[in-house]
């Protein structure tokens, strides 16, 4: 585990308006106003974007499961904003539904607006945190540092050892999902064969 401290900087509302990629949008506006870290939250609906479900597979490094969506769905979400090799990393995570279907996952490279997303960025100061490509999981992940009592930084030691998780310790017993929900979301995430 690592962690960071900072305050509350500034804080913004923004309009994204029909047709604007969400995405790109809210990026130019976070680097223009010099957010280095923060979060925001949004609400609002997509014509359409691109969004990773899962993981092919549960592996390491994971290929990720893209799913394409369109037509109107409604959205919301959340991300965090640390500074990275050229300029902000932008991580979102987001449910969009639409007739009765929902969908939720990590919004990106698309995420076109329809009609509206509002969105409010919390800008954080004091932190001494950054994105740094992870070689083992080929993903930037956030680095994150405190001071300690000398007065420089000091980062938390991370646990090489894998422990193992509910997913290992359970392999042989069946799923407690009713009527075979379990298998029916597995066979609907799955991609075809090529």
């Amino acid at each position: 585990m690592q962690y960071t401290e900072g305050q509350l900087g500034r804080v913004f509302v923004v309009r994204i308006d029909d047709g604007e990629d969400m995405l790109v949008s809210l990026r130019q506006f976070v680097q223009d106003k010099g957010v280095r870290a923060g979060s925001i939250v949004f609400l609002g609906a997509l014509m359409e974007g691109r969004m990773v479900t899962g993981p092919e597979e549960p592996v390491i490094p994971p290929v990720p499961h893209f799913v394409m969506f369109e037509g109107g769905w409604e959205v919301f979400g959340v991300g965090t904003i640390y500074p990275g090799e050229g300029g902000p990393h932008i991580h979102y995570h987001a449910s969009v539904g639409r007739a009765g279907h929902a969908l939720t996952g990590c919004l990106r490279e698309k995420a076109v607006t329809y009609l509206i997303v509002e969105a409010v960025i919390y800008e954080f100061t004091g932190l001494s945190a950054r994105k740094e490509y992870d070689e083992k999981t080929q993903l930037h992940l956030p680095v994150l540092s405190h001071e300690n009592t000398s007065g420089t930084a000091e980062q938390e030691p991370v646990n090489e050892e894998p422990r193992p998780g509910p997913r290992e310790e359970k392999k042989d017993e069946k799923s407690e999902l009713p009527g075979g929900l379990a298998e029916i979301i597995r066979d609907l995430t799955r991609r075809p064969p090529t």
